[in-house]
């Protein structure tokens, strides 16, 4: 079975993928990672079965979420046939979409980002996002914490940035974030200073959802609570 890009959104709003998503949530991570890396590479099944050295019908049966638990080596094979840290199949805390919003947003700086860059750039985006239609388009959930909004996972997607990184995967492709969302991360990038840290950090605690906490970058009030 082989999807288009049509046929993967299409599939995205539909009944099966809903059911699956909640019953099933890792594989799907998952098939979306393999399906999308195998996507950026122009590969077919059959030539990923040639680089990855394993049948063919164990790739149709990932890419089809009916696939039991695969065991390392075989993530590992795919990781290398890939081209693609380990940790990008390994880890439920990333997923696919938040590579190409981090990878988007990475091309647009000038130099390699530090970790306050990987947290404050995706919170404004989805800040902005959720004030539009409550839905981000990351999967970070941020809660207020010393110097920023903050969630865990980031350091997730540093380390996974930071394999053999210059500034973002060039061979990419956007199969998950859609034009309309790149051109919004667009116009909500142009407004902030992107290379400058230390004017991020004090523009987070500006914002309404830090406003309405009443709490400033040197107090430690309502530390670890929710902000959407």
């Amino acid at each position: 079975m082989s999807f288009s890009i049509n046929d993967l959104n299409n599939l995205k709003i539909s009944d099966e993928y809903k059911n699956y998503k909640e019953n099933n949530y890792r594989f799907l991570l998952l098939w979306e990672k393999i399906y999308s890396r195998r996507k950026d590479l122009w590969l077919t099944q059959n030539e990923l079965r040639k680089l990855a050295r394993i049948p063919q019908n164990k790739i149709s049966e990932l890419e089809k979420w009916i696939y039991w638990e695969p065991k390392y080596e075989l993530l590992t094979r795919l990781s290398n046939a890939l081209n693609m840290p380990i940790e990008y199949f390994l880890l439920d805390s990333i997923n696919r979409k938040t590579v190409e919003l981090y990878n988007y947003i990475f091309s647009k700086l000038k130099w390699v980002p530090n970790i306050m860059q990987y947290m404050k750039l995706p919170f404004f985006i989805d800040f902005e996002k959720y004030k539009e239609i409550w839905k981000k388009i990351s999967n970070l959930e941020y809660i207020r914490w010393h110097y920023w909004p903050f969630d865990q996972k980031v350091y997730d997607y540093q380390k996974l940035f930071s394999v053999n990184f210059e500034l973002w995967f060039d061979n990419l492709t956007y199969v998950y974030l859609t034009e309309e969302e790149r051109l919004f991360i667009d116009k909500i990038l142009n407004k902030l200073p992107i290379n400058d840290w230390d004017k991020l950090k004090k523009l987070s605690y500006e914002t309404e959802i830090m406003q309405k906490l009443w709490v400033t970058l040197w107090d430690n009030k309502k530390m670890g609570e929710f902000l959407f």
